[in-house]
């Protein structure tokens, strides 16, 4: 029996007729505590017997229904006469059944009996513990979801009502905590890219990732508020919902929207200015008899030429950072046909090998043709061969597509390799830029890129690509 006797040891007895309880009494008295009433009272354990299941069956189910989740036995004597079982099908049994965690049969054997509520006791006991610790989670949720500075709300999906949200949420929206439970969240809540709100639950609560999607958040005095939500599923017992974990990036599109346009004019202004040097240049060279002059003015051509080039790669480059295409699936093969073709129009001195299977799909956005265009570019111009040859290869392996591009050039500078590091130099600002974005890029996509050069043989640039799930 219990080594030590603890608090969950109150039996109620429900059994008619007088020396039946004082027998059944008197077997428990030495190890519980027991309670003999008409009515139902609070216990750790209840006895019935089983032609009082009808009287008391529905308080009892009350009851345990009450103290869910923590476990609140019920323990039925069958009489030999008895047809009560707890697997039975009898219909007149049925909804007593629901109430029933086990039964002892008459009459009953005392060590049989005190083995089954000793058992059903500790199960009570450790059922209780299991309670108070999820309450005390629960309590540390609910500070967790109410402090949380990021706003939060909880829709249900075949509702489409929003079933909780924090105090961040009333904050955004400009709304109370009842308020905003009673909105239709597609009414405040509109995807950038046009995704109706039941849509995205009813698509999102059968995936098991969750996703990062922009939107725009309408609050009550009518302003719209860009903001970015991590959203998840989340599923219990009674019901399927999805999470909303809401951020305002207003100030963050003011300040990229001010830099596109500071770009956008700086980027104007230098083409012109450098085109109108280059100009001046070239006037100066075709014009003078000097050598030396001539030399100096065709040095300034080729540095402006340089510097409109770098303004265009720069214009690539800060478009593919800011593009936040969504991650979709491509065929890499067709990719590298694609500018495999371009390059050959471009540099028809150059060749290019193609080793790939008919096709190979991987996961990607529009700029990563951009970035692949880029690697095998620079193969061509930084060769040091006539004809330069650039070998470029595909292959497949679990959960990844590798692009293997080889060239014969002088390699790739310590400088540039520096520029995947974020470092930048005092001597050439913005070289290895394209690099850089290429890096950008795949890092973007899940991919990674490795780099193995040599300034006589060469460089080996390989691309892992992640694949989509089957």
């Amino acid at each position: 029996m219990f080594e030590t006797r603890h608090d969950e040891t109150t039996v109620q007895l429900l059994v008619s007729g007088e020396q039946d309880q004082s027998a059944i009494r008197d077997l428990l008295l030495s190890e519980y505590d027991v309670v003999v009433d008409d009515e139902i009272q609070p216990a750790s354990c209840y006895l019935i017997e089983d032609r009082l299941l009808p009287k008391y069956g529905s308080q009892l189910l009350a009851h345990k229904q009450a103290e869910h989740p923590t476990f609140c036995p019920v323990v039925v004597i069958k009489r030999q006469d008895s047809s009560f079982s707890l697997g039975g099908t009898q219909q007149v049994w049925q909804r007593e059944q629901a109430v029933v965690d086990d039964i002892v049969a008459a009459p009953i054997n005392e060590q049989v009996l005190n083995y089954r509520l000793e058992n059903l006791c500790i199960r009570r006991v450790q059922s209780r513990k299991l309670t108070t610790q999820y309450e005390q989670i629960e309590a540390r949720y609910e500070r967790l979801f109410e402090s949380a500075e990021e706003a939060i709300i909880v829709v249900d999906v075949e509702s489409n009502e929003i079933v909780e949200c924090n105090r961040a949420a009333c904050e955004l929206f400009g709304y109370s905590k009842f308020e905003l439970q009673r909105l239709d969240p597609s009414g405040v809540i509109q995807f950038e890219d046009g995704c109706e709100f039941t849509e995205f639950t009813e698509h999102l609560s059968q995936q098991d990732a969750g996703v990062t999607k922009t939107l725009i958040c309408t609050t009550q005095w009518g302003q719209s508020v860009h903001a970015e939500a991590s959203a998840a599923a989340i599923e219990n017992a009674e019901q399927q919902s999805v999470l909303l974990l809401i951020r305002d990036i207003s100030e963050r599109v003011r300040r990229q929207k001010q830099i596109r346009v500071l770009n956008r004019v700086l980027r104007h202004n230098i083409r012109n200015s450098i085109n109108v040097v280059s100009g001046y240049g070239e006037l100066i060279s075709e014009s003078t008899a000097d050598d030396d002059v001539s030399a100096f003015a065709a040095k300034v051509v080729d540095r402006s030429k340089e510097l409109l080039d770098l303004s265009e790669k720069s214009r690539t480059v800060s478009n593919a950072l800011q593009a936040g295409d969504e991650l979709q699936s491509l065929d890499v093969v067709a990719v590298l046909d694609r500018i495999r073709a371009a390059l050959s129009d471009e540099y028809p001195h150059a060749r290019i090998e193609l080793t790939a299977p008919e096709s190979a799909h991987v996961f990607g956005n529009s700029y990563l043709q951009t970035a692949l265009y880029e690697l095998c570019e620079n193969a061509i111009v930084h060769s040091t061969q006539d004809a330069p040859l650039v070998d470029i290869s595909v292959t497949e392996a679990q959960s990844a597509v590798t692009v293997r591009i080889e060239d014969r050039g002088t390699g790739i500078s310590e400088q540039e390799l520096a520029m995947l590091e974020g470092e930048e130099t005092a001597l050439r600002h913005g070289s290895g830029l394209g690099l850089w974005m290429v890096n950008s890029v795949v890092d973007g996509i899940g991919g990674e890129l490795d780099i193995s050069t040599d300034s006589t043989r060469g460089s080996v640039v390989t691309v892992s690509l992640p694949q989509p799930a089957d």
